[in-house]
């Protein structure tokens, strides 16, 4: 007899926290002491604590969001390549950036949600370390695993387009016009549409109080829809910016690729401050309280916020 493997994760994207776990039993505590963070808000020297690097589940799972980050930039990248050479209006370009994303970001949190959590994007996996959604040991793999599957996406649609990569030289959401845009600037827009797209993520994906509103297999939709949102805001705000990065895995790829590192650093400094206030927030209203038991929901257990 076989049965589906459902690794527990507090900081799965499209979960609403359903799969998560409590300290009532010993084998509960058995996972909790090799996985902290398959429990929300687990302690602080837990969550820092080396030892999951050497947990093969976590391996396991980094690889998976490698692959969906190589698949992912691969994708996209295809895309965006393609609109900085279309005729067509910059209106409809934005249009179809928007839906793009949208979708892309949606059917990928889909595939990949129940393997490893569905992060794909440094940012979202920054955001659940703050959080304490996420231990450091999975999220250093994570964002290894997710940069250096990014790269090799982005290598493999070079190959593939030739001379038709990126020929403007332009890769929307990570080159900038650093006549018009300065290092500054981008890291001022790069941070608030960074803050609005973890929050839009953490309130429709990682609230486990979402799962009586909409339930957690709607959620990997919303989260594409902050994605494709955010990216009709950031379209045109400013000549010379391409708009928001979302992503600093996808842009060290396609730059990387491209062999133009013009102010990278700024999408990981963006990002980075970003989910830190991000983390600041979430500690100081969590959906959670330490110490209050889990409510069984059928075979699953949700953690909720009691009164």
């Amino acid at each position: 007899m076989t049965t589906t493997s459902e690794r527990p994760f507090a900081g799965r994207i499209g979960g609403n926290q359903c799969f998560t776990i409590s300290d009532d039993s010993a084998e509960n505590r058995k996972i909790l002491e090799e996985q902290p963070d398959a429990a929300p808000l687990p302690s602080l020297r837990a969550s820092v604590h080396l030892s999951g690097l050497l947990v093969c589940e976590n391996w396991k799972m980094a690889v998976i969001e490698g692959l969906g980050a190589c698949l992912l930039t691969f994708t996209l990248g295809a895309g965006s390549s393609a609109l900085t050479s279309a005729k067509a209006s910059e209106v409809a370009i934005g249009a179809y950036a928007a839906l793009l994303n949208t979708l892309g970001l949606s059917l990928f949190v889909f595939a990949a949600g129940p393997a490893s959590g569905g992060h794909l994007n440094p940012s979202i996996t920054l955001a659940t370390f703050f959080a304490g959604l996420s231990t450091l040991p999975r999220s250093v793999l994570y964002i290894s695993a997710q940069s250096t599957g990014a790269i090799v996406g982005a290598y493999w649609l070079r190959l593939g387009l030739g001379d038709a990569y990126f020929p403007m030289g332009v890769i929307p959401g990570c080159t900038v016009d650093p006549t018009l845009v300065s290092p500054g600037q981008l890291f001022a827009l790069e941070y608030m549409f960074g803050l609005s797209l973890v929050f839009l993520a953490f309130g429709v994906g990682l609230d486990p109080r979402q799962g009586k509103v909409f339930g957690p297999s709607f959620s990997p939709i919303l989260v594409g829809a902050t994605l494709g949102l955010v990216t009709l805001a950031g379209a045109f705000v400013k000549p010379g910016y391409t708009g928001p990065s979302f992503n600093p895995a996808r842009c060290l790829g396609l730059m990387v690729a491209k062999g133009n590192m013009q102010y990278h650093y700024v999408h990981w400094l963006g990002p980075i401050a970003a989910t830190m206030m991000n983390g600041v927030f979430y500690h100081a209203a969590p959906p959670y309280i330490r110490g209050k038991p889990l409510r069984e929901h059928g075979d699953d257990m949700i953690q909720r916020a009691l009164p």
